[in-house]
């Protein structure tokens, strides 16, 4: 595909971006990429996908051209799939967004797991992921340590699961009260120093 670029350079501003076309994206590293176009703001503002890699960006319209069919997805598909996680709610905080997706960063990076599709979602699949070794509920996990909240799902079939988050919700709620009393407590100790 580079080198198909480097013999037919793209003309800056030739490209018109719409939302869902798959395209070229320029990244940061100077080189091209398989992309698709999630939203447009502006021709200075458009929000892409790279379709092999997962990650996203905003870039200039500058730095989009049309994909040649020679490597539209008919001929090769998109190598990064797209999921979310089944039964949690992430959080709207960007902060707390970070850390949620650190601790998944550093819980599943080079481990083996297991992925089932709970559910169909507007945009992708709803998923639970495990550990292969331990069979352990990464999203439950999350739940588990007061970094998500569940998100309720009514379908007959999920309420097993859904109940199993719901009572590890309940039980970080618990100890995080608990943690609070205790800090309260300590606070209001005075403690004299002997002599």
């Amino acid at each position: 595909m580079r080198a198909e670029i480097a013999a037919h350079p793209p003309v800056e501003g030739s490209y018109s971006p719409q939302r869902g076309d798959n395209c070229l994206a320029m990244f940061a590293d100077g080189e091209w990429y398989r992309a698709r176009v999630e939203k447009v703001e502006s021709l200075a503002k458009v929000h892409v996908f790279y379709i092999d890699y997962g990650n996203r960006e905003v870039v200039s319209s500058t730095r989009l051209a049309a994909m040649p069919p020679a490597f539209s997805t008919r001929t090769l598909p998109a190598q990064a799939t797209e999921y979310t996680f089944a039964f949690i709610q992430v959080p709207q905080d960007e902060d707390a967004r970070a850390d949620v997706v650190d601790c998944v960063v550093r819980d599943i990076q080079n481990s083996q797991c297991l992925l089932n599709v709970e559910y169909s979602g507007a945009t992708c699949p709803h998923v639970t992921i495990q550990f292969g070794d331990t069979k352990d509920d990464v999203g439950l996990g999350l739940v588990k340590e007061g970094l998500v909240m569940v998100d309720v799902r009514k379908e007959k079939h999920l309420q097993k699961m859904v109940t199993e988050y719901l009572n590890s919700q309940e039980s970080a709620k618990s100890a995080r009260e608990e943690s609070y009393k205790c800090i309260q407590t300590l606070k209001c100790c005075h403690v004299t120093p002997t002599s």
